[in-house]
């Protein structure tokens, strides 16, 4: 007759389901074998480990496959929260509100759409309303209510556009608008004050000028110097920037310029500048007048020249004969003439070469530029497997042309007392840095990705109640004492000779060896395949018959 063994070997195996459900018979007989050598001690245990399993599956299970919600809106006026749930009710698109009811969440997958959806109906109404306002027409409202009306819709639509803004999270707009009166005391001009919720910590350059011109071209008689802008957060004015916040940013803009032109050189990082500017206060004006007695010139010439001829010289007696017409000289007195005359005048006006410079300085002139600028070390070879990189210092050389770099890019001037600095000095970067333990990179990788410290925190709670949890329960089951019994021994009738017998131990179960529970499976499995199958089974049987 062939045994257990044979028996197994010999069976056939179907594949598909007959063949599943054959190992889940074995496994099941197996666990109750096991289940029925164990104490009421270990059965215990084995109960807790279980427990314990099947809460820690259902959590992670729960966990993984929960719904992630995001937030769709926040800050919700109840109406609009009301008004958002139907919309979102109607596209079929899951939600919940928040606690405090003024937000509203939706699944992960489902955000992009609910955005579009709520869009399409016309978005979020928060907030004051703009020229909406006379959608609905008022029959019985007065000019007053009409004139507050359109204050407030002006508001409205002010506020909208600003919070359009990149940097500008949110706008709260307040108008005082003109006021005309035959009386001049009783007139008012137009003024407006913003408060404005930024999302960085300051506007960009230009952007409070923008502000401002904007709000001032939107109402009518509104100068840009009569809006005030004021910072919901308190972190800076946003007014004109002061001469301090001018200085500081020609200091970083130099700063920049020195780095930008001398990293090419000495390579990305291994610049430090610093610039210091000290600027006028004041405005001055200046003229000068000057003389050079080494150029003159004409300004003007003028010349006179007069000549006349030789001319006769009276002669003869004196007397009525001498001067009467006609009369004749007499031989004895010899004719005589004056000699020519000339005569010449000359006037010039001469001048000096003459300079006149007025000069007109406005506050913020640069009296004096200091900068500092240190220079790394060269790398003169890079970290290898095992070995450190190389540093050595630059050469005077190099050091005097980065000086004439720097100069040219700040625009150094020395007669007015300007100061530039280069030093090379050896930055603490190029110190062999200690190496990162693997926890370390593992913490600050963790750091950058909330995504992997949720999962990471699932797995050490995994852990934590496979270790102390499941582990020892399992191993008090192993190993759990045999209970004495600690109830007495039951009284046998009087009058038997059993009764004087001392009180028996209740009998120890019977500890079954590996290979009697081995024998134990197979007759189960084979006592299976003879149930499921009977025709098949008296074939196997009768020719294992004729067989022997």
């Amino acid at each position: 007759m062939a045994t257990g063994t044979q028996l197994e070997r010999s069976a056939p195996i179907t594949p598909g389901q007959p063949q599943l459900t054959d190992r889940l018979a074995g496994l099941w007989s197996r666990l109750r074998v096991r289940w029925a050598t164990m104490q009421p001690a270990q059965r215990g245990w084995a109960l807790a480990a279980a427990v314990l399993l099947a809460a820690l599956t259902g959590g992670l299970l729960w966990y993984t496959l929960g719904t992630d919600w995001r937030i769709l809106y926040a800050g919700l006026d109840p109406e609009d929260a009301r008004q958002t749930g139907q919309v979102l009710t109607q596209a079929q698109i899951p939600f919940e509100p928040t606690a405090d009811g003024s937000g509203i969440r939706v699944p992960a997958a489902e955000l992009d759409k609910a955005r579009l959806v709520t869009a399409a109906k016309g978005g979020i109404k928060s907030g004051r309303l703009g020229f909406e306002i006379f959608d609905k027409p008022n029959w019985v409202g007065s000019e007053f209510d009409e004139q507050v009306n359109y204050q407030r819709a002006l508001e409205g639509e002010l506020e909208h556009t600003v919070g359009t803004l990149q940097d500008v999270e949110s706008a709260r707009v307040h108008l005082v608008l003109p006021h005309d009166s035959l009386f001049r005391e009783q007139e008012r001009p137009a003024k407006a004050s913003v408060v404005l919720k930024l999302r960085h910590r300051s506007l960009a350059d230009g952007e409070p000028e923008a502000i401002r011109n904007l709000v001032a071209s939107a109402v009518d008689g509104l100068a840009p110097e009569r809006v005030v802008l004021v910072d919901a957060a308190g972190h800076q004015p946003l007014g004109p920037k002061t001469a301090d916040a001018i200085e500081q940013s020609a200091e970083q803009s130099l700063e920049e310029k020195l780095i930008a032109t001398l990293e090419p050189v000495t390579g990305a990082g291994n610049v430090r500048a610093s610039v210091t500017l000290d600027y006028s206060p004041t405005a001055t004006e200046e003229t000068d007048e000057s003389y050079d007695p080494d150029q003159t010139v004409t300004l003007s010439m003028q010349r006179t020249e007069q000549t006349s001829g030789p001319r006769p010289v009276a002669q003869g007696v004196p007397g009525t004969a001498s001067n009467a017409p006609n009369s004749q000289a007499l031989p004895v007195y010899p004719q005589q003439t004056t000699p020519p005359e000339g005569a010449k005048t000359e006037s010039g006006t001469y001048a000096a070469s003459k300079t006149v410079r007025h000069v007109l300085e406005n506050p913020g002139r640069v009296r004096r530029l200091t900068a500092a600028i240190v220079v790394n070390d060269r790398l003169a070879q890079t970290a290898a497997k095992g070995k450190a990189a190389v540093w050595q210092p630059r050469s005077p050389d190099e050091l005097r042309h980065l000086t004439a770099l720097a100069q040219a890019a700040v625009g150094f001037d020395s007669t007015r007392g300007d100061m530039l600095t280069v030093e090379n000095l050896a930055f603490d970067e190029n110190r062999s840095q200690p190496s990162v333990s693997m926890p370390a990179q593992v913490l600050a990788t963790a750091e950058n990705s909330p995504v992997l410290v949720r999962y990471m925190a699932m797995l050490a709670g995994l852990l934590i109640v496979l270790a102390f949890g499941v582990r020892p329960a399992l191993g008090f089951a192993r190993s759990a004492p045999r209970m004495e019994a600690k109830s007495p021994a039951r009284q046998l009738p009087t009058g038997s000779a059993v009764a004087n017998q001392p009180p028996l131990a209740p009998p120890e179960p019977v500890e079954l060896d590996p290979e009697r529970i081995r024998t134990q499976e197979i007759f189960e499995q084979v006592s299976g395949h003879l149930k499921r199958e009977p025709t098949q089974s008296s074939r196997l049987l009768q020719s294992w018959i004729h067989s022997d």
